[in-house]
């Protein structure tokens, strides 16, 4: 056999060896591999699996618990393409009863990117989640073109929309508040959302809320009742924001930490 030849057929051998291994590696139990990659990740939330099933290629998770809180299950796809830029690709999809999300994640060592996020859920969801002081209601429609998170810097890209449809919230019963767009940027290792309310909402809200992997958040809102809004709501603003001289609230929650600018503190900043 020539050198040629010799070459070209050690080429194919390497070939089908990586080959072989790829696909031994896609087809291993999606348990064993979650054990070898979850303390090389490093994310930024503590994540907790009780079931797992499938191949590392094709699976599914769940329940999931985030932060100790139980999210719904998760079914993955992986993405082999993704090994070229030295990253791990998975097509993932969200499910909680009627609740689901689809997503592209790409994750490498101190490093995720979520694109393509599209999906809806109900508001009320959100409550045990963040431990949110008030009862919630309505659907809340996700359209995120891409979030970009490192380690180090927090987030450092954020682009796309969250719609809050037939919102309402309080105590002891979710009152009607309207309808609320929020645009998604990141700003100082910060995930920024801008707020917005339809001109019809019976609570025209403005302002910006924000959160810091640190655990740091800021949320400043402008609050004004309509005609329209029920009398509890405009008794609920007194109690929760201060009243401006034009008549309308603020709202002012503030938690810095060391790695979010300003002083770190551990109670909310007061509205002013």
């Amino acid at each position: 056999m020539t050198r040629s030849g010799v070459k070209t057929l050690a080429g194919a051998g390497a070939l089908l060896l990586f080959a072989y291994l790829v696909a031994l590696i896609a087809m291993a139990p999606a348990a064993s591999v979650w054990k070898l990659l979850e303390p090389r990740l490093d994310l930024p939330v503590a994540v907790q699996i009780q079931e797992l099933s499938g191949s590392f290629w094709n699976g599914r998770a769940g329940p999931l618990r985030v932060e100790g809180r139980e999210i719904g299950n998760l079914a993955w796809r992986w993405q082999p393409m993704a090994l070229l830029q030295g990253q791990l690709g998975l097509r993932l999809n969200w499910r909680a009863g009627a609740d689901e999300a689809d997503l592209l994640l790409r994750l490498r060592r101190g490093a995720a990117q979520v694109s393509g996020l599209r999906g809806a859920l109900e508001a009320s969801r959100l409550q045990p989640w963040f431990d949110l002081p008030v009862l919630l209601g309505g659907r809340v429609e996700l359209d995120i073109a891409r979030i970009r998170w490192d380690a180090v810097a927090g987030f450092q890209q954020a682009d796309g929309t969250v719609l809050w449809a037939d919102a309402a919230a309080g105590l002891p019963r979710p009152l009607a508040l309207g309808l609320y767009r929020a645009e998604v940027d990141a700003l100082d290792g910060s995930l920024l959302a801008r707020i917005g309310a339809s001109p019809e909402s019976p609570l025209d809200i403005r302002g910006t809320a924000s959160w810091h992997p640190s655990g740091g958040h800021r949320l400043d809102l402008s609050l004004r009742s309509g005609s329209q809004a029920d009398p509890a709501l405009r008794s609920a603003l007194d109690t929760i924001a201060r009243r401006q001289p034009d008549g309308s609230h603020r709202l002012l929650l503030e938690d810095s930490r060391p790695s979010v600018a300003g002083p770190a503190t551990d109670r909310p900043t007061p509205s002013r």
